[in-house]
């Protein structure tokens, strides 16, 4: 490897990490021909630092949030020529860190940067943009546009579910219609999430068994946010199995055709820009990226329980 380039974001919420961004690179020196450091000045100005030189660099380190990750791999996975995504986690969640067995922990998540270890992943694209980890609808939008910033700064993770219990109490439902190459719904809901990830809001809450290499899209739809559909989704962490009760529907996709009515703002990765109706494809192992010690065990044992209906 002869080139790398540190992408960071100074604003992000682990000021800790960022602090080390001059030791990263002299860390990483010793084993790169060339490490150049890029800070971002704005919102958007990762993706263009990542359309000049993707062509010139082996590796691309992302350091900050999912919010930094998520306008990174926005720019690379366009591109013929994609060089390796490392992620150094910086931000309040870090969701597609955890999927990769990154450690929280920034020691050792520099030593597993360094390590090198990579594999590919699938990437999920949605109306000519790219998501790692969610695409939602519905509640999970409502509660992420609830979060107060000065919450969020000070409780970080706990933010999300302050945010989700005020939500709860009056998710209001709309019209949904969902096509893919096996599985048909029409009817009201209060939620959609399609996962590529297994992590929401840093914690496995819907798709804890998901894989990122298995070519497929896992899809949760809530038609009411019942204390039944709850149970439910507990009950599938408990016992290793795939979601299923009356208020909800699990399916697996490798691609969809979704309306809604009315028209309802899309949360993908975070990022809240774009609106339905949406069509989404998953791209097979399409993105080559640092993975964290246990991300082979992890994968390995990615498989649900057989359910009995």
């Amino acid at each position: 490897m002869n080139r790398a380039a540190i992408i960071a974001n100074p604003v992000a919420g682990n000021k800790d990490l960022l602090h080390r961004l001059e030791s990263i690179q002299q860390a990483l020196s010793k084993q790169i021909n060339e490490v150049i450091l890029y800070k971002t000045s704005s919102k958007g100005n990762g993706a263009q630092i990542v359309q000049s030189i993707a062509h010139q660099v082996d590796m691309i380190v992302s350091v900050g949030g999912d919010g930094t990750v998520h306008e990174l791999i926005n720019a690379l996975c366009p591109l013929e020529h994609r060089p390796i995504l490392a992620i150094l986690p910086g931000g309040t969640c870090n969701d597609f860190s955890r999927t990769l067995c990154i450690s929280q922990d920034p020691d050792e998540a520099i030593e597993q940067l360094l390590a090198r270890n990579t594999t590919h992943i699938d990437v999920g694209k949605h109306n000519g943009n790219y998501f790692l980890n969610f695409w939602g609808i519905g509640l999970i939008t409502q509660v992420s546009e609830r979060i107060d910033p000065d919450i969020k700064r000070d409780w970080g993770r706990l933010a999300y579910y302050i945010s989700a219990f005020q939500t709860f109490a009056e998710p209001p439902s709309f019209f949904l219609e969902v096509e893919s190459e096996s599985n048909y719904f029409r009817g009201n809901a209060t939620m959609m999430i399609v996962g590529n990830g297994s992590y929401v809001g840093g914690m496995e809450t819907y798709f804890p068994r998901t894989s990122v290499q298995d070519g497929y899209l896992d899809v949760l739809i809530i038609r009411k946010a019942s204390l039944e559909a709850i149970h439910a989704i507990i009950s599938s962490h408990l016992l290793d199995q795939r979601p299923y009760g009356e208020d909800l529907l699990y399916f697996q996709a490798k691609s969809l055709r979704i309306t809604t009515s009315p028209s309802l703002k899309i949360d993908c990765d975070g990022e809240k820009n774009t609106f339905t109706p949406t069509q989404l494809t998953v791209l097979p192992r399409h993105l080559q990226v640092v993975m964290g010690n246990d991300f082979i065990h992890r994968s390995s044992c990615l498989s649900f329980k057989d359910l009995s209906v």
